[in-house]
């Protein structure tokens, strides 16, 4: 022995050491309309946390002031885009208040000015402008440890979210709360002309096409109408570490055993030789998957290019799944055998049967993992295509949360062949629900929900891509 005693620790302690290494990685989003509370509560939160800041409303005002002074109309997406793709942007620090740099320089107080507030919601409607700062909040949110706060942070930016979070509070007592936060700032204005500001932006957000502002599926929901921001923060810091708790339990540590990644002989067999095959010939890379080292089954939402999909993602995914198939491809029996032995499930492309439906949950029921091709049919450009909303209804209605899949090459498998372009699968993070957050309407819920994991979609997009 060298002199150095080993170091025991009890299973609670064990515990609680998984818990904070799973919270410092967490993201947490805060939306809600104009006034609710979303700054105050995020940045007192963060600075509790020890998290970064990211205010991504701040980053749509700064856009809009850089409009402003270049003498460019935020009505116009066009121009407007141009100008925010070339912006510098900075927001948030850790720990800390409102902190937004525009080019360098601090413009914390710009931001707030009523011609920024007349003319956000115009330059935030436009989608090329939404893309841009999505993809900046996105950068400043990779790591985890980040209290994100907006109109779209869960549904949009952060759907992965561990806590997704939604303020309401009634008209009067968000109009209340903005006037105190611009005279802090030394800025006066009549409380009946910000009542109006709060009412149009409302609409403004509510009915834009490019991300409107809706309280994300599984959200927690708190109104801040009669509530101190001691008690809001108490309750919602309550909430992360409760879920903190929920993931570390199911995180698998290195060493320990997956149950729910456990495969049939055949089946690992299969997938070694198919994975090994891509990878030799195609070049295959797999990228995410740290994100399924948890003792819980998926539903795997993956887009669909060619024929190649199902054995592509297949191989890339670290346990046995059953996929959804066009039923044409079971007309030839020898292939119906073929394929049912690696899980495929007959289903019509135009619409989920019943009868689809009930296997499914069965075999989630009992732990499996799905794979669903959501966009319902091929796209050969790569483009994705609306999601069915049989998606966000499967797992509304299981419980168990969407794991997001990207693939790109397989529609161009020569090219890769040659290493001239990338066979790839990049797997995000899971988009998880919990059974006392699903809202009372929960037809609404899995539509949102969809909507939710093809904003994912879209992200690993991007990713793959790079």
């Amino acid at each position: 022995m060298d002199g150095k005693r080993a170091v025991h620790t009890t299973p609670d302690e064990d515990r609680r050491g998984r818990i904070e290494t799973v919270l410092r990685g967490l993201v947490v989003t805060i939306d809600g309309p104009a006034g609710s509370g979303k700054s105050t509560t995020a940045s007192i939160l963060a600075a509790r946390l020890g998290f970064a800041y990211l205010d991504t409303g701040a980053m749509y005002r700064a856009v809009t002031l850089a409009a402003l002074e270049r003498g460019i109309d935020p009505n116009d997406g066009p121009a407007v885009t141009r100008l925010a793709e070339t912006l510098s942007i900075e927001a948030g620090g850790t720990g800390g208040g409102p902190a937004i740099r525009l080019d360098g320089r601090a413009v914390d107080r710009e931001i707030r000015g009523a011609e920024v507030s007349r003319f956000v919601s115009p330059v935030s409607r436009h989608e090329g402008v939404r893309r841009a700062m999505v993809k900046l909040q996105r950068r400043a949110g990779a790591r985890g440890g980040v209290v994100a706060e907006g109109r779209d942070t869960g549904s949009v930016v952060f759907p992965f979210a561990a806590s997704r979070v939604f303020l309401v509070a009634d008209a009067e007592a968000r109009a209340r709360r903005r006037e105190a936060q611009l005279r802090s700032m030394g800025i006066v204005q009549d409380i009946e002309a910000i009542r109006d500001n709060i009412r149009a932006r409302d609409a403004m957000d509510s009915g834009r096409a490019a991300s409107p502002l809706v309280r994300p599926a599984g959200a927690f929901l708190v109104d801040t109408s009669t509530l101190s921001v001691e008690e809001q923060v108490g309750l919602i810091e309550a909430e992360i570490r409760s879920e903190a708790g929920r993931i570390a339990d199911a995180a698998v540590m290195r060493g320990e055993r997956n149950p729910f990644a456990a495969m049939r002989p055949y089946y690992r067999a299969s997938r070694a030789l198919v994975r090994a095959f891509f990878r030799g010939a195609f070049g295959l890379e797999v990228r995410g998957a740290e994100h399924l080292r948890f003792r819980e089954n998926y539903i795997f939402a993956s887009n669909h290019m060619s024929y190649a999909d199902p054995p592509v993602v297949g191989c890339a995914l670290d346990r046995e799944v059953w996929f959804l198939a066009k039923k044409e491809l079971f007309r030839n029996p020898l292939f119906a055998r073929l394929i049912g032995a690696y899980h495929a499930i007959p289903v019509d492309r135009e619409e989920i049967e019943r009868k689809t439906m009930k296997g499914i949950f069965e075999i989630l029921a009992r732990s499996g993992s799905i794979l669903m091709f959501p966009e319902g049919t091929r796209s050969r450009t790569g483009e994705l295509r609306p999601l069915k909303p049989g998606l966000g209804y499967a797992a509304v209605s299981s419980g168990v949360a969407i794991a997001p899949v990207y693939v790109t090459g397989t529609n161009d498998l020569g090219r890769c062949l040659l290493r001239r372009r990338r066979l790839r699968v990049v797997i995000g993070p899971p988009i998880r629900l919990r059974a006392d957050r699903i809202g009372e309407d929960r037809k609404r819920e899995y539509r949102i929900l969809t909507a939710m994991a093809a904003s994912e979609l879209e992200m690993l997009r991007d990713e793959a891509r790079d």
